[in-house]
This record gives C-alpha cells, structure tokens and sequence, in this order.
C-alpha cells in the first residue's frame, strides 16, 4: 500500500491536493490523495470557474466510460469555490511531452499507439459521444518499464453526445491542426473527425513537429 502523505485539510473530505502535475487552459492538475480509497489519483482542479468551464466540468464529470486506453472521471468533488474531478494518477507524462524530450517517435511505436487510440475510440463512439480534442497533449502515457507503449486518452472536457442538437452546431471546437476540415467549418461533430484527428496524431509523432499549415496558421493570429 503507498505510504499516505502528512495530513492536509481535504477537498470535501475527501481528496488532499499535493504538488502540481500539469496546468491546461481550464485548470491544473495536482497529485492528490484519495482519503476514502486510501490511493494517490490525479485532481483536475477549476478555480473559480465561469459558467462555459463549469458546464465543461458537469459534462466531464458525468462520463463513466470504463476502457483500459481511456482516462475518465471517477469521482469529483466542490468546496466552496473549487471544484475538481478525480482520475486514475498516469505517471508517464504525455506524448507531447515524449515529443518534446525525444523528436520523431519510431513507427513501431505510433503504430502502437494508435492501435491503442482506435481501440479506445471505438468505446466512445459505441457510447454515443464525440471526443472532439483528440491530440497528443491529451494521450498520456502508463510507465510499462518496456518499450511498448500504453496509451490513456483524457481530457473529455469538449466530448459531447450525439444527439445533442445545442453542442452539435456550436462552431469549430477542438485544437488547430487536429480538426479535420468540416470541424474547422463548424459542422456537426461525428465520430469521422475523431478518426481524422487520430491520424493527425500519427502524422504528428512520426514528424516530430506540428504540420506546416497549423504553424503558419499561428504565426497570422
């Protein structure tokens, strides 16, 4: 059992943040340990959230798809203004990260990851959702101590059903250079964009770099 840190108020009572793992445009994620569990997860922390993030993180929240190359919430918690979802803790870092540390990744090891990526995909799909943020900043990496790599998609934030006719049509959603080109024009989201995104992810680790179109995209903003 994993030696349980010093004692800390606890979130709710139940969760105990611990130091910073990672910070995103919606919130940080912490190191956190679960008093009910007795386990170290990993804490998706929104601070003082507007309407937009906080309607994000019920959607989020919400999700139980169970899937070994998916990271959904299982549990969440509020204390006055904080608010935080709980996930399992993934201690590889992201293949962005990989990216950024190694340069172009050998194909046996995006095929695998995008063996892994479809497979997972195929679970959201057969739950009637559209992730909409597929990227590598979102795939994160289980420590297998091997060269095969394990694959966890997260980050399910902009995922919305199917059948939901308010989300379907907002405009584009989702991060440059992984939209397909009807996502861009703000089409209704369909598992195909998924499909299109995860090959943007093999395009990316096998170039080592973002494609040319979405830097120079950047560089007009």
């Amino acid at each position: 059992m994993p030696r349980r840190p010093a004692p800390a108020p606890p979130v709710a009572g139940r969760y105990v943040l611990l130091d910073e793992i990672g910070r995103g445009a919606t919130g940080a994620v912490h190191r956190a340990w679960d008093v009910r569990h007795e386990r170290y997860v990993a804490a998706k922390v929104l601070h003082d959230p507007d309407g937009s993030l906080l309607l994000r993180f019920v959607r989020e929240q919400s999700l139980r798809i169970r899937h070994p190359h998916l990271l959904t919430p299982i549990g969440w918690a509020a204390d006055d203004d904080l608010v935080l979802i709980a996930m399992d803790l993934v201690r590889g870092g992201s293949l962005l990260d990989l990216l950024r540390a190694h340069g172009p990744l050998p194909e046996r090891f995006v095929a695998a990851v995008l063996e892994q990526l479809l497979a997972g995909l195929v679970a959201v799909h057969a739950a009637g959702l559209v992730h909409r943020d597929v990227k590598a900043a979102n795939l994160l990496l289980e420590a297998t101590g091997s060269d095969r790599p394990w694959v966890r998609l997260g980050d399910f934030g902009l995922a919305c059903p199917l059948d939901d006719p308010v989300r379907l049509g907002s405009g584009p959603v989702g991060t440059p250079g992984y939209l397909s080109p009807e996502a861009e024009r703000g089409a209704p989201a369909r598992p195909a964009q998924d499909v299109y995104a995860a090959g943007a992810v093999g395009r990316r680790l096998l170039a080592g770099r973002a494609p040319l179109s979405t830097l120079l995209d950047s560089m007009t903003r």
